[in-house]
């Protein structure tokens, strides 16, 4: 499909959910005396009448699981049933033989509930069938299969079987449930195989959203947004999920288990083999704020891994959190929906770290003049500081609170006064609302020419001048520093800084985790200015940008100039590559 087909399908409604309900529900379920993740204990329930008996008692309803959506502020449900872990149960009678199916039809009871209140329904679909037969039980159903398909060959154990098995059960469910918004897919790893499936499901609905569990650095042409789970991932903060990425912003979604595992197995014993993964350090509903605001300080959506109960009710633990966010959105959502991460390609101020050890991200209204700064670690005094970017600021006020701060801009820095920042560890997140000048300090891009001395053509100097994501400067020069690059600008300018926007090609920190390629944001650096672009003169900045995310500002000392020279003298992952999406001067 084109890419204007894909701009449509996530304009219609999956770029602003920002709030997604991951629930894991299924032959599992249950709670368990024994350790469930030791292979010799058994599921919860070895047959769909036992399952389906078991929920009826329990007083299984799909009003639990769309009313927790709602306080939650959640766009979308994904029910992940048809998984290797929950017995690939298909909660939809089912003319597909090969996995077990409901007589009650569980589906159609959540598409109608949630539809109601304008939340989509999307189905989880495993690429594999590791546990056909897992936990003493055969799952899988080779020979129904067959007799269906009339065909002795296919065996949907193995992979090639399995595919054509997942894809029937996909083509069913689109047939009876029009309303199903589209398909989570998790272990789609052959970039081939992947890009094959979703162009015949683009072909057959060409509406559906399709999400693939990705671990690479983009996705495939019908791939309409990118899961990024918490699996293997290294992140600085701890809480900052989007700092173990090494993707950009826009049209990728957070993937994560809310206390406890993805799916509910009891409360959890001490003897447990994943008692200390899941259930020994739970963190706080202060914590989880955290995360879910640094995903959506990328522009991306946050996936939240709620495990059910057998009777489609939720465990304490997780309720808690529950009311603690939703108390949270009361005041807080419009910093969250309707909104940009800041520091990438609309602007706003730089997330990361601020002054005084402060950690936070920043979120914008494109068009507007908001702008919100999430502080998520506290500065160690009174004092919230940052660079400003350019930005006029002419009113701040604590979101929650209605009540206006004292502030101040000097030399390009922006500080706020707060006599507490207690709030941070009440609520997860303190929201500080701005107000900003219609005008921007930064010099117009369209005075402005860039230069440099090696250029991929596909990815010229010219480009740091435009601001879309998807358009950036790679210098030609492999191995040698230091690079630079060369602004010329139409009349002499009173400088006093430059903002720059890198790629995001590796986590933040050191290691980075499973699978994450080097970082190669720029490390040291060096800044010249002259007035006729042969005599430089000494630097008038340098120093070490940080390996983070997102926008960051070097300022200097005022001077007036015609030219400014960025060089970069190495890169964080110790690779030859020099390399900027953007790039705005700053003037006095």
């Amino acid at each position: 499909m084109n890419s204007a087909a894909t701009e449509e399908r996530l304009r219609t409604w999956y770029r602003d959910a920002r709030i997604g309900l991951f629930l894991h529900w299924g032959m599992r379920t249950g709670d368990y005396d024994k350790d469930p993740f030791d292979s010799e204990t058994p599921y919860a329930y070895e047959t769909v009448e036992d399952f389906e008996q078991a929920a009826a008692d329990n007083g299984w309803s799909a009003q639990r699981w769309v009313t927790t959506a709602v306080r939650l502020k959640a766009k979308y449900i994904t029910l992940a049933t048809f998984h290797c872990d929950m017995g690939y149960l298909k909660i939809w009678p089912s003319d597909v033989p090969g996995s077990p199916c409901t007589k009650r039809d569980y589906l159609r009871e959540v598409i109608d509930a949630a539809t109601a209140e304008g939340i989509r329904i999307v189905i989880y679909i495993n690429r594999d069938s590791k546990h056909a037969f897992h936990h003493g039980i055969q799952w899988l159903d080779r020979e129904a299969y067959r007799a269906y398909k009339g065909d002795e060959q296919v065996d949907i154990i193995a992979r090639d079987g399995w595919l054509t098995y997942s894809m029937d059960v996909m083509f069913e469910l689109l047939d009876r449930y029009p309303e199903v918004a589209g398909f989570w897919f998790d272990g789609y790893h052959d970039k081939l195989e992947a890009q094959d499936v979703f162009a015949r499901l683009h072909a057959r609905r060409e509406d559906l959203i399709l999400i693939n569990n990705d671990f690479s650095d983009a996705p495939v042409a019908d791939e309409d947004a990118m899961a990024l789970e918490d699996f293997g991932k290294d992140c600085t903060p701890e809480f900052d999920y989007a700092s173990g990425t090494w993707v950009g912003p826009h049209d990728k979604e957070f993937a994560f288990k809310m206390k406890w595992d993805w799916f509910y197995l009891g409360e959890g014993k001490p003897d447990w083999g994943a008692y200390e993964l899941n259930y020994a350090n739970v963190a706080s509903d202060q914590e989880f704020v955290k995360r879910i605001v640094t995903i959506a300080g990328s522009s991306w959506n946050a996936h939240l891994g709620y495990g059910p109960k057998i009777g489609g009710d939720f465990p304490e633990v997780v309720n808690s959190f529950t009311a603690h966010f939703e108390q949270y959105l009361s005041w807080a959502s419009e910093s969250i929906y309707g909104t940009y991460g800041g520091g990438y390609d609309h602007g706003g101020f730089p997330p990361g770290y601020w002054q005084d050890g402060a950690y936070g991200v920043t979120t914008l209204v494109p068009g507007e003049r908001v702008h919100y700064l999430h502080v998520l670690t506290p500065p160690g005094g009174s004092q919230l500081t940052l660079p400003d970017a350019g930005y006029a600021v002419e009113r701040v006020l604590d979101l929650k609170t209605a009540e206006p701060l004292a502030f101040s801009q000097q030399d390009g820095w922006l500080t706020i006064s707060s006599p507490s920042w207690d709030a941070v560890d009440r609520d997860g997140d303190r929201v500080l609302k701005l107000t900003v000048s219609a005008e921007v300090g930064v010099v117009p891009r369209n005075e402005i020419t860039v230069s440099t001395r090696w250029e991929m053509p596909y990815a010229p100097a010219s480009n740091v001048l435009d601001s879309h994501y998807d358009r950036y400067f790679r210098s030609a020069m492999a191995g040698q520093w230091p690079q630079s690059l060369t602004f010329s600008l139409a009349d002499k300018t009173e400088l006093r800084g430059i903002s720059l926007v890198q790629p995001e090609t590796g986590a933040a920190g050191e290691g980075g985790g499973y699978a994450a390629p080097v970082s190669e944001r720029i490390k040291a650096y060096e800044i010249y200015v002259s007035d006729d672009g042969e005599t430089w003169g000494e630097a008038v900045a340098s120093g070490e940008l940080r390996n983070q995310r997102g926008k960051q500002v070097i300022l200097f000392p005022s001077v007036s100039a015609s030219y400014l020279r960025l060089t970069a003298k190495n890169n964080f992952g110790g690779t030859g590559t020099f390399q900027l999406i953007s790039a705005e001067l700053l003037k006095h």
